[in-house]
């Protein structure tokens, strides 16, 4: 096989160009490589396209319940070019003094979960009373954990009421 082409397997009868965002620079290509900023996944067979982690969830918004919150966001103007994308959320307890925030540990609980929600909503509760929490919202996707790159996120920061 020629440049930009490739065989996967000598069983193959004829040469397959290279799937989109990938290359091959030399001749005799078993597989193609993904462009810079690209990614197969390992379940991705050789003649999908590369794709990309997708860009941050839009229009987060929250709504606090004493020391629950609630919240929700739209989907990602850019799902990366994969339809297997999910959210997840990271919880910060942030000290009055500014910048000091820390992960909110095991005693937080998430409606329906923390990771892997397939729907754009979730309910943060058994937060502390008068405390201020930091939430960002992260959509990814089967590359996303493969890239390099600083991770997209949507960010809200909230004070809780009493309990």
């Amino acid at each position: 096989c020629g440049r930009g082409f490739y065989k996967s397997s000598s069983q193959d009868l004829q040469c397959s160009r290279c799937p989109t965002h990938s290359f091959s620079d030399k001749e005799g290509s078993s597989r193609c490589e993904c462009e810079d900023g690209y990614y197969r996944a390992p379940s991705d067979p050789p003649y999908v396209a590369c794709t990309r982690p997708p860009s941050a969830p839009q229009n987060l918004i929250f709504n606090i319940n004493q020391t629950t919150v609630s919240l929700e966001w739209s989907p990602p103007a850019d799902n990366g070019g994969r339809n297997d994308v999910t959210y997840r959320i990271l919880c910060k307890r942030c000290s009055w003094e500014q910048g000091e925030c820390v992960p909110c540990g095991s005693n937080i609980g998430y409606m329906p979960q923390q990771t892997g929600l397939e729907d754009n909503y979730v309910t943060v509760m058994d937060l502390l009373a008068h405390a201020n929490y930091t939430f960002e919202v992260e959509a990814v996707n089967g590359v996303s954990d493969l890239s390099r790159s600083q991770r997209l996120f949507a960010a809200v920061s909230i004070t809780t009421g009493q309990a």
